[in-house]
């Protein structure tokens, strides 16, 4: 696969790690997409899980982070 392959949100998003230099979880970008551009080897994206337990539900919560660089 090239980068011709690439769907309008995932060209948008590569083109706004190169002009940014660096894409931070939430700000804009689904998982999905910069799971698709790290698997085409566009992007290096280091991830992160975060857990933790909630007193009033009894319940544990987890958060997927992710910090995406151009290669």
């Amino acid at each position: 696969m090239t980068e011709t392959d690439l769907t309008p949100a995932q060209e948008r998003a590569l083109q706004n790690v190169r002009h940014q230099g660096v894409q931070y979880a939430y700000d804009g970008v689904s998982r999905s997409t910069i799971a698709a551009l790290e698997r085409r080897g566009l992007v290096t994206v280091e991830w992160s899980i975060t857990i933790w337990w909630n007193r009033l539900s009894g319940r544990n919560h987890s958060q997927c982070d992710w910090i995406a660089r151009p290669k």
